[in-house]
């Protein structure tokens, strides 16, 4: 695959085939297909470049079906990514999300926060008919008061986009009107 010098060349329907490839676990890809579009609409509020970001989120787990070792998860992408000619920024992204550099961007910090975003949002349309279309922010917003409900989500995370000026309930509308969108894909 080619890549420019100002952009990338790829396209998400191939980063969507490229994790399609190395990651069987069909959860997975949807969850990674929802943080595609999270960091994609949150790209738009930040008037940031759409593709970059929406192609970290859909490819920033692309080692998991690979190892589940977290000492190597997000090293051996980062590689897989570098090798493959994908911009400095997303490499990075794709190493601090997996805890093995620091967020240096908005990019890397709110790559993280929708990681964890889409899990909650995620465990909300379960248990709202399995459908994306019936949750609303105040559920969200409840659920995340709960912390024992979908315990895996990382709420500091989540809060940690504070530290790029965009509140937590502006990160939870953004999350969710971006799985909304991708809806179908996600089967919810």
């Amino acid at each position: 695959m080619a890549f420019g010098l100002r952009g990338i060349n790829m396209e998400r329907n191939e980063a969507i085939e490229m994790i399609k490839q190395k990651v069987s676990d069909q959860n997975l890809v949807r969850h990674m297909i929802a943080v595609g579009a999270i960091m994609k609409r949150l790209a738009c509020h930040f008037n940031a470049d759409l593709k970059m970001w929406e192609l970290t989120g859909i490819l920033h787990d692309i080692d998991l079906g690979t190892t589940d070792d977290p000492d190597q998860h997000g090293r051996i992408g980062a590689e897989w990514l570098e090798r493959s000619g994908m911009p400095d920024e997303l490499v990075h992204a794709v190493l601090a999300h997996a805890g093995h550099s620091e967020c240096r961007t908005p990019l890397d910090t709110l790559l993280i926060a929708a990681d964890q975003l889409s899990g909650l949002i995620t465990a909300c349309a379960l248990v709202k008919g399995r459908k994306l279309s019936n949750v609303t922010v105040k559920t969200v917003k409840k659920r995340f008061k709960e912390k024992r409900f979908a315990a895996g989500a990382d709420r500091d995370a989540m809060k940690s986009c504070n530290q790029v000026g965009i509140e937590l309930e502006e990160l939870m509308e953004h999350g969710l009107i971006a799985m909304q969108s991708v809806s179908d894909e996600l089967g919810l």
